[in-house]
């Protein structure tokens, strides 16, 4: 018997790359900071009033907001210098004038502008307030419902989704026949499944005139949230909102159903797309739109998977362990949304033919 004697290579370890690693890490940071600069122009108005009363000094703009002055001069710097607003910065500090340029207004200000950004800021706080429940529960296995998350988080992810829901959801409908045929059926009832702050369910309403639409979701927060969102619009007669245990099937059935970045979230997947199966007519159509992760597990990844990665261990991941869960995660992929489907007892489970950088679109049927 020969023993193997030869030392095991040591990676070598180059200078140039440590500085890489550390200068990225350094960027994050500033990015962090941004991003929580970026949450107190959003919270307290700061951006609204230089987008409508601008160019404002300091002064100016903290009487227009209620906030203290040197607080405001603050702020309006590290906004100028991390290249957000402009100045005249010719001027004393006191006399110096802000401009919100027109370029970042659509990315900061309308809640409905494919470019809206700024509730991406709205992620952090509450994430730091359920970091040490984090920690616990990457030691037990255990998960985190999204009870008990801190309202932020639903709020944020509503309105990071409303601009696609608004804009998009009406395209992704037409492109799937399917679903389109059994929701213009007279007197259709379209149900749209863990409906979250409900603008997709409104989406629904507005694309379908002649449909009934009910949104379900087990979060009481988001139901309310849904029911604020939905008074006094257009389709507030027709759409509605319940908390409701989406294992169940309802008690009438559905001509379609919509899923809408929700499946990768569900503690118990199988069960509830079976519950949607046995809540759809003979022939029905569920439309699950979900992440759009990479068919294989490939790294480094690009900005996408690792947005789904760090989406992943912070929120979704947990979330999808509470209870008991099985665990999906926000890299959910075709082979596994497939064998949930098949698993549920839908007939097939095709992609649609839909382009889009962040979700892919399956199209599950029930038999006829």
């Amino acid at each position: 018997m020969s023993i193997d004697t030869t030392e095991p290579a040591v990676e070598e370890i180059s200078d140039e790359a440590t500085e890489a690693f550390v200068g990225r890490i350094f960027e994050a940071a500033l990015g962090s900071m941004d991003l929580l600069a970026i949450g107190i122009g959003d919270r307290l108005g700061l951006y609204a009033a230089l987008a409508h009363d601008g160019p404002l000094t300091s002064t100016e703009l903290a009487g227009r907001t209620g906030v203290a002055e040197r607080y405001a001069r603050e702020w309006l710097e590290q906004q100028a210098v991390t290249g957000i607003v402009t100045v005249d910065s010719g001027d004393p500090a006191d006399e110096r004038r802000y401009r919100l340029p027109a370029h970042v207004v659509p990315a900061l200000l309308d809640p409905t502008s494919p470019a809206y950004v700024a509730p991406i800021a709205g992620f952090i706080p509450p994430l730091a307030q359920v970091f040490d429940r984090l920690l616990e529960v990457y030691r037990t296995g255990e998960g985190i419902s999204w009870s008990d998350y801190p309202t932020g988080i639903v709020e944020a992810q509503a309105a990071f989704n409303r601009p696609a829901f608004t804009h998009e959801l009406d395209g992704w409908l037409a492109a799937v026949p399917g679903f389109d045929q059994q929701a213009r059926r007279p007197g259709a009832r379209i149900v749209d499944a863990a409906c979250g702050a409900g603008w997709s369910t409104q989406a629904l309403g507005r694309r379908y005139p002649e449909a009934v639409v009910h949104g379900f979701d087990i979060d009481d927060t988001s139901i309310a949230l849904a029911r604020r969102n939905l008074a006094g619009t257009e389709v507030a007669a027709r759409v509605s909102f319940e908390v409701c245990d989406l294992t169940e099937p309802a008690d009438e059935p559905y001509d379609a159903a919509l899923m809408v970045e929700a499946l990768h979230d569900l503690s118990h997947p199988v069960q509830v797309l079976d519950a949607c199966r046995r809540s759809l007519v003979p022939g029905g159509v569920l439309l699950v739109v979900d992440e759009r992760a990479a068919e294989e597990f490939t790294a480094p990844g690009d900005m996408v998977e690792r947005l789904f990665y760090g989406s992943s261990v912070l929120v979704c991941l947990p979330g999808s362990l509470a209870d008991g869960g099985v665990g999906t995660g926000a890299a959910i992929r075709p082979a596994t949304v497939r064998r949930y489907a098949e698993e549920a007892g839908f007939a097939s489970c095709e992609i649609a033919d839909i382009e889009h950088p962040l979700f892919r679109f399956y199209v599950l049927t029930t038999a006829g």
